[in-house]
């Protein structure tokens, strides 16, 4: 009897036992998940990205200028319109002169369209613009709507006007007037050679078109059209495991980026994918994020990462990239 009685007590003791040990251990798993999530006092991020994308205006000769640096259409085959009301003569020198710079540059066409056109050609005295008006337009032609984008000046519409000719221009064989405008269009200011088709008075019809303006016009114009994606600027704060970050994205290159994604991983694990839908060239996007989970509260180095997948053709993919240190 006293053997069973002592039995007993020792399974009770072990049992007590064991459910203290069970308790302590369901506290201690429970306080570290609480430890583990329940926020903490907030922690600000050291961000680390590339510096913005510069105008490279090194690749270009300059002999004869341009209004903005690196000013080019985003395509090769540019469109016209020509005003109804300009005369078969002044249609035919201005065909004649799309024609003989697309021969001179090899790489650059045009064709005429009816609407949503690059180049209006315009013959009609009303329409000629007030100097108040908010674009600039170059004597008589010129890039009426550029957009800036960090890396190029991307001239998406032009004027040319023929309805007059202010400095009585010698009336010339070929289309020196009109080719003198259409180069204006595509952001060449006037040259102080007196023999430039591009000096500021065309009076001579011996004026020659440049050989530095159509090599520049080769190297623009052979540049491949793409999106270059960049963190302008990135903040985060880390609150325990709860991650608030803002990112502001822009696109640099001459196209626009379509479908575009921001991965965040921290470390190597990726904890999220965000659509941020469509970038325009020379247009960014504001991007907030509020209590992200990461992998623990001691992460330190979180990556987030525009095009992870590698789905869109940039000019540089370097800086693509964005860390966020604490």
């Amino acid at each position: 009897m006293v053997d069973k009685k002592l039995q007993k007590q020792r399974s009770n003791v072990f049992l007590t036992i064991l459910l203290v040990l069970l308790l302590v251990s369901v506290l201690l798993i429970g306080g570290y998940f609480l430890y583990e999530n329940l926020p903490g006092n907030p922690e600000s991020s050291k961000a680390i990205i590339e510096s913005p994308p510069k105008l490279e205006v090194g690749n270009l000769s300059y002999k004869i200028r341009q209004f903005y640096p690196n000013m080019k259409f985003n395509h090769n085959a540019i469109s016209y319109n020509i005003d109804p009301a300009c005369t078969e003569e002044k249609r035919t020198r201005m065909i004649e002169a799309f024609d003989e710079l697309s021969a001179k540059v090899g790489i650059l066409s045009f064709f005429g369209v009816v609407a949503d056109y690059d180049i209006e050609v315009n013959c009609s005295e009303s329409s000629k613009p007030s100097p108040k008006e908010d674009f600039f337009i170059a004597g008589e032609g010129g890039a009426r709507e550029i957009i800036q984008t960090e890396r190029y000046n991307v001239i998406t519409e032009g004027v040319i006007l023929l309805h007059s000719n202010p400095h009585n221009f010698y009336k010339c064989e070929w289309p020196n007037i009109e080719l003198h405008e259409l180069l204006h269009v595509f952001g060449f200011d006037h040259s102080q050679n007196e023999n430039s088709l591009m000096y500021s008075y065309l009076e001579s019809c011996e004026q020659k078109l440049d050989e530095s303006i159509i090599n520049d016009l080769k190297k623009l114009y052979s540049q491949e059209n793409l999106a270059d994606l960049y963190f302008e600027n990135i903040t985060g704060i880390k609150k325990g495991r709860y991650l608030d970050f803002n990112a502001s994205i822009k696109n640099s290159g001459t196209i626009n980026a379509e479908n575009v994604f921001l991965s965040v991983f921290d470390g190597n694990n990726r904890l999220e994918n965000f659509g941020l839908k469509d970038i325009p060239f020379g247009a960014g996007v504001d991007f907030n994020v509020q209590n992200l989970k990461l992998k623990s509260r001691s992460s330190k180095n979180v990556r987030i990462v525009i095009d992870q997948n590698n789905s869109i053709i940039e000019i540089d993919k370097e800086n693509n990239i964005a860390e966020l240190k604490f």
